[in-house]
């Protein structure tokens, strides 16, 4: 075990390494996209357009979520609406302070003091519920149970790493005792549980690996509130009290694939997907989602390493692979014409290859859409071949793809982010369950809590352009 007492600031090197699927591409996670994120977001009209702030209050603001910070603010110096104007503060408000809970609450004491009629102020509690919420203490003592050495020693590092990032850039600092639990030196992690309680730890992250948090959940009991960071199998049941659950998980991203993918006005989909296990599962909650929205998936064709991807595709797209192009007939009507947006789950090296025989046998005019999977995280001039393609990933990746931060591996920046993300959500289990409807916007997306006691990730969209997001 590695204690270490946060009185002084102190340099520390971020490492690369390797992950394995069961850190990323494991969960099983069946929660909940929280109330009202699911609705389809049409911005339509946004700022000017007086239809766009007709909507009711939850919906409104879940448009306004969506709205990105620097076209709130342009709205709001330009806004002479009363009440447009206090929408748009509102939202600004809650994109600037959501990682600091303090300043937060201060900020929408003000604002309702300032706006005390206006409907928005439904959203969020009493102002007695405010300050209790502001006077909530952090943790004093955060015990951190990962992987730091053997094959999954890297991973663990990255979210040590990314913890540590984030208390140093936080804009509180704290002075906290952080000690290190190391899970490759016990095979009982319930007994190394017990062993961080026992030695004054009122706060705990992870396990890791998915294995290890289904092995600790089994103890029934929680102490100190625990953030794992992976998650239980769907059959589980409901999370014990003190306990939540946070990771990366894959079937959130074909979730919200699938919403986002319906609110464009596309009903049927081709999808391409990896034929493994990992592959297949999250296949299987894209098309639950695509269904549950009213969407059909006309095809599905799953390639591994041996695959003819030329082939395969011409047979998907039942296009004629001998290149004997009948110039007389238009080139869309060359293939199928059953379908009108191609879902993709396939790495980088795959979709690299995947999306130019998309357009060559004939699909050049279809919307491709993709998860955080299609994307490496590092610029590569490979890269253009991914053009036109949409997909969604955590802002730390898109934000930071020319720092040295991410020229590591791609999923052990990811975990970095993680760990960042972990730190913040350490103490703010409270803060999620007052208030709803005020994200944190962090590394990995904008984190809400589920009613079953897991963070939802709302991810970034974007449209890969010259070979870059």
């Amino acid at each position: 075990m590695i204690k270490i007492i946060f009185a002084l600031l102190f340099a520390f090197v971020l490492t690369g390494c390797e992950t394995t699927q069961n850190l990323l591409g494991s969960s099983a996670s069946s929660s909940p996209t929280p109330a009202g994120d699911s609705a389809p977001v049409n911005l339509q009209g946004f700022p000017n357009d007086p239809a766009f702030w007709q909507a009711s209050t939850p919906t409104l603001w879940n448009k306004l979520q969506h709205v990105p910070l620097p076209e709130l603010q342009s709205a709001a110096v330009s806004s002479s609406d009363p009440n447009i104007a206090a929408w748009l503060k509102l939202a600004i408000l809650s994109k600037q302070y959501s990682t600091d809970t303090n300043q937060l609450v201060s900020q929408l004491i003000a604002w309702r003091t300032a706006n005390p009629s206006h409907p928005a102020n439904t959203l969020f509690p009493d102002n007695g519920t405010l300050s209790r919420l502001q006077n909530t203490k952090v943790p004093q003592h955060i015990a951190l149970l990962l992987p730091l050495q053997g094959t999954l020693g890297d991973s663990g590092q990255a979210v040590r790493n990314g913890f540590l990032s984030a208390y140093y850039s936080s804009t509180v600092q704290h002075q906290q005792t952080i000690s290190f639990f190391d899970t490759t030196q016990n095979s009982s992690i319930s007994a190394l549980y017990q062993q961080a309680v026992s030695q004054g730890a009122d706060s705990v992250v992870g396990p890791l690996t998915k294995e290890e948090v289904q092995q600790l959940i089994g103890q029934g009991k929680f102490p100190a509130p625990t953030l794992a960071l992976n998650y239980t199998d769907v059959w589980f049941g409901s999370l014990p009290a003190n306990f939540y659950e946070f990771g990366l998980s894959p079937t959130d991203e074909a979730k919200q694939l699938a919403e986002k993918s319906w609110q464009t006005g596309h009903k049927r989909a081709l999808l391409i997907a990896p034929g493994d296990a990992r592959g297949q599962r999250v296949v299987k909650s894209l098309t639950n989602n695509w269904q549950s929205l009213g969407g059909l998936v006309v095809d599905t064709f799953y390639f591994n390493d041996q695959t003819d991807l030329n082939a395969g595709i011409a047979s998907l797209l039942h296009a004629n692979p001998n290149n004997n192009r009948d110039t007389k007939i238009p080139a869309q009507q060359q293939r199928r014409q059953d379908f009108d947006i191609i879902f993709l789950l396939a790495p980088p090296q795959s979709a690299r290859q995947i999306v130019p025989l998309l357009k060559y046998y004939y699909a050049a005019n279809i919307p491709i859409y993709a998860t955080s999977m299609v994307y490496s995280g590092t610029p590569s001039a490979a890269d253009s071949d991914l053009n036109g393609v949409t997909f969604a990933d955590m802002p730390w990746t898109l934000q930071n793809m020319n720092s040295s931060a991410i020229k590591t591996d791609a999923k052990s920046s990811r975990l970095y982010a993680l760990g960042r993300d972990a730190y913040l959500l350490n103490n703010q289990f409270y803060r999620l369950s007052v208030l709803p409807n005020f994200p944190i916007y962090g590394a990995t997306g904008a984190l809400t809590l589920t009613s079953q006691q897991q963070i939802y990730r709302r991810l970034a969209w974007v449209q890969m352009h010259n070979g870059r997001p």
